[in-house]
């Protein structure tokens, strides 16, 4: 897996991506447990209002290609720039 951008808004995302890994060699990678939870508590924005909307654009976002675990860790990473903390 590709981590060389794991940087966004000074959140290190590599912590969340070197979890992520392959069950049966067709399945695409996955994060063994709640991604949702892990990056909100992650970013450090549980309780904001609009946090949980991001994640769900990020989802969103990634449904369109492969919808895996890491683009959704790709697309919650960029739009926390539109999210005002």
């Amino acid at each position: 897996m590709n981590t060389s951008v794991t940087t966004s808004q000074e959140i290190d995302w590599s912590p969340i991506l070197s979890k992520i890994q392959r069950l049966d060699e067709h399945s695409l990678p996955a994060y063994p447990g709640d991604l949702k939870t892990a990056l909100l508590q992650h970013a450090q924005l549980s309780q904001h209002p609009k946090a949980e909307m991001a994640y769900q654009l990020a989802s969103d976002i990634a449904r369109l290609t492969t919808h895996c675990d890491p683009e959704i860790v790709y697309w919650f990473s960029r739009l926390l720039s539109l999210v005002e903390v």
